[in-house]
């Protein structure tokens, strides 16, 4: 089972994290995100079921938020949080917005 999924609606780009979200993953979930999002599109990020993120997927993440015109967080989860602390990011939603 994959530990993301990815739904294009137009602009609207939907990732749901689950599981851990690691470096196993990580040219494929590049490859997937790269493929999904366009200048101009919205994404949403929900990472309610995740329970690890690494600093490869992290970086996958962040480089795909500015591909995107806006980022959102729709759910949040102690493993997302944790990440963006553990790297110094204090903000999720101002660290991917911008």
């Amino acid at each position: 089972m994959s530990s993301y999924q990815i739904d294009t609606t137009g602009l609207d780009v939907k990732l749901r994290l689950s599981g851990e979200v690691t470096i196993e993953q990580a040219r494929a979930f590049h490859n997937a995100l790269k493929a999904a999002i366009r200048p101009g599109q919205r994404l949403t990020i929900n990472a309610a079921g995740m329970t690890r993120l690494d600093a490869a997927a992290l970086q996958i993440i962040l480089s795909a938020a500015r591909s995107a015109s806006t980022v959102y967080a729709s759910s949040s989860s102690p493993a997302w949080e944790e990440a963006f602390r553990r790297f110094a990011l204090e903000d999720p939603i101002t660290s991917i917005a911008t």
